[in-house]
């Protein structure tokens, strides 16, 4: 395995040099999709100002106009998002959601009441480190899927994503659906490819890198403890080792080319870094049932994986029924890429169809009818007369006990139990962030603070509300899913609250060094 040695550039330690194959860089983001993608926009010195039009909020209007001449990001967020409220726990995300969208769950026509202006100088170093192509999870996901939310709030700053998707749907041929509001997956996940190439944002971004270790050196001297010798071979990269830093390690995925040269997917990187920002998004390890039986090699974790069965064919519509087990809107995907294919469905789920807090009763019929269409056949108990797909069987309240080899599956519910023959069986019971590359996975950073697992919904990360930095490891941020931001529109404002603390202890570090 090849190790990717420090350059022998002849560059300064001011952060003005940073390609994988150096020691140092000012900030590494783990994860390159939107939510890393908005962060480095702003870190690459592109500043958000107001544009003093009256906001409809009078009162954050006022606030705005103490400070008009500055950037959003100088400011004191705390202040400027004092009394706002939203869809989202996070202050500052509702503050940029407010200024970037205002109104944006009562009208889709107001303006925008940021100016972006960009400024080379106010640039900080960075690197995006991701496993695939910039986009993140969302260049894997299904073309013919819609987003949950609307394509406007799936955009970021500089390129509108509806003048976008006309633009790139009459470059391919495809018929454009202006009254349509959602996006397909698809879409915006090459919206997000093209808007890195479109803002100038490549030369940060290092695909096909898979981060393996974090860790705060402490002020203490790596050494290989093989051969004895530093573990940072580069003279320069050695002079920040008696900082508090963190090192980042990790290998290429795939050959590719990386900082001017050719690299191979055995070769490894490692990376020193006083701010390191998790970025990584929702997509991370499936949530099990914990039963017997999970590891045999029927039993499915995702949508991409049934949609390749069913593409090999290995279910059809003479099959024994792909069993789904889960209520939320992936379980409800994968019912509908089954029986719009002809695939019979059994489709098992713990809460009773009509609980109100199934996700479903939240979504507006008219904009997301076919989640409605799968939420009114849950509600048709087993193949009673009326029930609205014949291929489609509802086991509401029913919870899996034992997966069999053979393909049989214990099921038990609230009157009776049995076995049912299947051909695959999905599990779709949500998933957590994979942070393997922190010590302990991470279990330390979470609100519960007793060292459970991090997770979306019951223990996201901890952190300041307005610096997004964690409350327990100073230099270490997160932001969107793993701070309870789920959306993308509420992950930019993650952005803006990091990018304006960088800034700030940048500008802390330059005016100590000017009295030193």
């Amino acid at each position: 395995m090849a190790k990717l040695n420090c350059s022998s550039s002849n560059e300064d330690l001011n952060g003005n040099y940073c390609a994988l194959d150096h020691c140092f860089s000012p900030a590494i983001i783990i994860g390159n999709g939107p939510s890393g993608i908005s962060l480095s926009y702003l870190l690459s010195g592109n500043w958000p100002y107001y544009t003093g039009d009256p906001h409809p909020d009078p009162y954050l209007h006022a606030r705005l106009l103490e400070n008009e001449e500055q950037s959003i990001l100088q400011q004191d967020l705390e202040f400027l998002s004092n009394g706002l409220e939203g869809r989202s726990h996070n202050p500052v995300a509702l503050l940029f959601d407010n200024l970037y969208q205002p109104n944006a769950d009562l009208v889709d026509d107001e303006k925008s009441r940021l100016e972006w202006r960009h400024d080379p100088s106010k640039a900080v170093t960075h690197r995006v480190l991701g496993k695939g192509p910039p986009g993140g999870s969302w260049r894997d996901m299904d073309d013919s899927v819609r987003t949950l939310s609307q394509g406007r709030w799936m955009e970021l700053p500089g390129v509108d994503f509806s003048d976008w998707v006309t633009e790139y749907r009459k470059r391919v041929g495809k018929q454009c659906n202006n009254s349509d509001t959602r996006a397909t997956l698809g879409d915006v996940g090459l919206y997000y490819k093209e808007y890195v190439e479109t803002m100038g944002l490549e030369k940060s971004f290092r695909p096909y890198t898979l981060v393996t270790q974090v860790q705060r050196l402490k002020g203490r001297r790596v050494i290989n403890s093989e051969s004895g010798e530093p573990e940072i071979q580069c003279q320069r990269c050695r002079k920040f080792e008696g900082q508090n830093m963190f090192e980042v390690k990790g290998h290429f995925v795939s050959d590719t080319t990386c900082c001017e040269k050719q690299v191979s997917a055995s070769d490894t990187f490692t990376v020193l870094t006083p701010n390191v920002i998790l970025a990584t998004g929702m997509v991370g390890i499936p949530n099990r049932l914990e039963v017997p039986g999970e590891d045999l090699p029927y039993v499915l974790y995702s949508v991409q994986d049934l949609e390749a069965a069913i593409q090999r064919e290995d279910v059809h519509s003479t099959s024994d029924p792909v069993l789904i087990i889960g209520s939320g809107l992936n379980a409800a995907d994968a019912v509908l890429a089954a029986i719009n294919t002809g695939v019979p469905v059994v489709h098992a789920f713990r809460r009773s169809a009509f609980d109100k807090e199934l996700i479903f009763s939240k979504l507006p019929k008219s904009v997301y009818p076919e989640y409605h269409r799968v939420h009114l056949m849950m509600q048709k108990q087993g193949r009673e007369e009326g029930a609205t797909d014949r291929s489609y069987v509802s086991l509401s309240q029913h919870t899996v006990h034992e997966f069999y080899p053979g393909h049989r599956v214990a099921i038990k519910g609230p009157e009776s139990c049995g076995y049912v023959k299947v051909s695959v069986a999905v599990v779709l019971i949500g998933s957590r962030p994979d942070l393997s590359f922190l010590p302990n996975s991470g279990t330390h950073l979470g609100v519960r603070g007793d060292g459970s697992p991090i997770s979306y919904q019951h223990n996201p990360i901890e952190v300041n509300p307005y610096t997004m930095e964690s409350t327990v490891e100073p230099g270490l941020y997160a932001m969107g899913p793993l701070v309870g931001d789920n959306f993308v529109r509420f992950a930019k404002g993650g952005a803006l609250a990091i990018a304006s603390n960088i800034n700030k202890k940048n500008q802390d570090t330059t005016d100590t060094d000017r009295y030193m």
